[in-house]
């Protein structure tokens, strides 16, 4: 297993039906891929359309800048021109009749002509009289002719001064917005220029981005200029935003860009802004506190990227429809393949090896298919091979099987061989029959041994017959001669010395005879064997000395006396050798051997005995 993997977390959190099912896994994993799929297109639309419409808004600030720029230097125009004016020829000579010229030419110059145009005004502020001007009616009058906003303005500046937006009344037509630029002449008169400007000479100068409004506000927000409705300057903007508010405050160099509405001031004014969420741009107009606005309807403003995103939506979700039928066919005919190799899979799970797997596929499932064929080929293979190695196991199971019975019928043979061998029957012996090896080593071994082994007993048999018919002998002999010995007691003096020492050799045989009773009656045959074989030793130089004796006792009559009594000693000696070697033979009796092997010694009574 996994510790702890990412792996092993999904395999916990997810259900167990859906684990086994490849059709459902493939399913749930290319639904996963859809909605990814999916998830990435709507970002990447999302995001493409923020960027476009940022771009848009962009285009309006800097179309907002570029008209505050272009209002900037035409209100800078109009001021430079009030101020040439004040600083023309005839003005400064402070001629009234060529200062009128002077106006008059100046206007049609510029083919400025008529009430709705530009008017230019000559007051003697000491007098409080209107001395020149464009406008014939004005001529001669009083200055309270002239609007209170510029009246205002001729009473307060030493400098060049732009009035406010005010309303003129013309002596024909209505009302006519204006503003005007006071500046004071130069010359020696207390006398002031004045040069007014209707508002609607900009109305339809202003740009904008196709079907976009553009007006300017005064510090009063009212509708200074307007792009196409002069029925709305000096009107309220009226806007819910605060675009205006954010271009004084950003100042003439930071243009910006709002997304606002729904209109309901002076943009209501437009049949295409009416009631419609827009875009506007902003910018302030260098040295006034006028502000540029540029309207767009956010349907025609994000028109290109909505249609853009409204492609890459659909084509977002062409894509995972395609997503979802490619994946859909390859993964019916995957899971069609699978589902048909695991039915038989199964029916090979079930024995059923003759099924057949086969897929004229060359992707993976049809390796996967030719890999479960050899698989199956293979496993054949192997449980034939399994058969026969069956079989032939079989076939070893009951050689064994009757080889154990034979090693258990023989070992029972062999036990009971051995058994009536421990009790001694020596002639017992295990027959071998070639069948097998080692239980023939073990006879042949066993025969070998319990051979010698009889071998051994019969001699030491024979040994203790031997021993007990000299000790006969010895006894008869000793009892023959006491009479003798008494006649010749005094001639065995001479070899008392001699038999002195033949007794001590008797003790010592007597002792090695106890020893070897002793052995045989701890069934020690080996070391009795060797004892006995001390004792008959012994007991031949017992002999051989008895003889030297018996030669010395002819020659030597005088010590018979004394010999008799020492033989005397020796008969109860022999009688307790006898006694001794009984039960020894009583005990080697018990071996049933199947002939007496002979067990020769030189010397003795008994050699004697049979010479004589």
């Amino acid at each position: 297993m996994s510790n702890g993997g990412p792996m092993d977390v999904v395999r916990t959190i997810t259900p167990s039906f859906v684990r086994r099912s490849f059709a459902l896994k493939f399913f749930i994993a290319l639904l996963c891929i859809g909605l990814l799929v999916g998830a990435v297109g709507a970002v990447g639309t999302q995001q493409i359309t923020g960027e476009f419409e940022q771009q848009v808004r962009d285009e309006h600030a800097t179309t907002a800048k570029q008209e505050a720029d272009s209002l900037a230097a035409w209100n800078e125009q109009n001021q430079l021109f009030a101020e040439t004016m004040a600083r023309a020829q005839p003005v400064r000579a402070g001629n009234v009749s060529e200062i009128q010229s002077a106006f008059d030419a100046e206007l049609r110059a510029r083919e400025l002509d008529g009430d709705d145009q530009p008017n230019l005004h000559y007051v003697d502020t000491g007098t409080g009289v209107v001395t020149a001007s464009t406008k014939s009616n004005y001529r001669g009058e009083d200055v309270a002719i002239l609007n209170e906003t510029v009246r205002a303005a001729i009473e307060e500046g030493a400098t060049t001064a732009v009035t406010d937006a005010y309303t003129d009344t013309p002596t024909l037509g209505s009302p006519q917005p204006r503003i005007a630029y006071v500046t004071p002449a130069e010359n020696d008169d207390d006398a002031v220029v004045v040069y007014t400007v209707p508002l609607d000479t900009r109305t339809g100068e202003l740009s904008g981005t196709g079907s976009s409004v553009g007006m300017v506000v005064d510090g009063s927000d009212r509708v200074l200029f307007h792009q196409k409705n002069n029925d709305l300057l000096l009107t309220p903007y009226g806007e819910d935003n605060d675009a205006p508010a954010a271009a004084r405050e950003s100042g003439p160099a930071s243009p910006g860009s709002i997304r606002a509405g729904p209109a309901r001031g002076a943009l209501n004014g437009s049949a295409s802004m009416a009631g419609e969420e827009y875009v506007v741009g902003y910018a302030q107009v260098l040295n006034t506190d006028w502000v540029v606005l540029i309207h767009t309807n956010t349907a025609v403003a994000y028109g290109t990227v909505r249609s853009v995103a409204d492609r890459g939506l659909i084509a977002t979700a062409l894509g995972v429809a395609a997503i979802g039928a490619i994946g859909a066919v390859l993964g019916r005919n995957t899971a069609s393949s699978l589902n048909r190799l695991t039915r038989k899979t199964e029916r090979m799970q079930e024995g059923d090896l003759d099924v057949e797997i086969h897929s004229e596929r060359v992707d993976t499932v049809g390796r996967l298919y030719a890999g479960f064929g050899a698989m199956r080929d293979s496993l054949r293979e192997r449980l034939d091979e399994v058969e026969r190695e069956r079989k032939r196991a079989e076939v070893a199971r009951d050689e064994v099987v009757e080889t154990n019975a034979y090693l258990q019928s023989k070992a029972a043979e062999y036990s009971e061989v051995m058994e009536q061998a421990a009790a001694g029957d020596l002639t017992q012996r295990m027959e071998t029959d070639g069948q097998h090896d080692a239980m023939d080593a073990v006879g042949e071994d066993f025969n070998e041994m319990i051979e010698e082994l009889e071998k051994t007993t019969g001699q030491l048999k024979s040994f203790a017959g031997k021993v007990e018919e000299s000790g006969t002998v010895v006894g008869t002999s000793a009892a023959s001669v006491r009479d003798a010995a008494e006649q010749v007691a005094e001639s065995i003096q001479m070899i008392s010395d001699d038999a002195h020492m033949q007794r001590e050799e008797l003790r010592q045989a007597t002792e090695a005879v106890d020893a070897a009773v002793a052995a045989l009656d701890d069934g020690d045959v080996a070391t009795a064997r060797d004892r006995l074989g001390a004792v008959a030793g012994t007991l031949n130089d017992v002999a051989d000395a008895t003889e030297s004796t018996m030669a010395e006792s002819e020659n030597v009559a005088g010590a018979a006396e004394e010999q008799a009594a020492e033989l005397n000693e020796v008969s109860a000696r022999a009688d307790e050798l006898v006694r001794y070697v009984g039960p020894l033979y009583d005990v080697l009796d018990r071996f049933e051997t199947e002939s007496e092997h002979q067990f020769v010694f030189t010397g003795g009574p008994s050699i004697a005995q049979d010479d004589d």
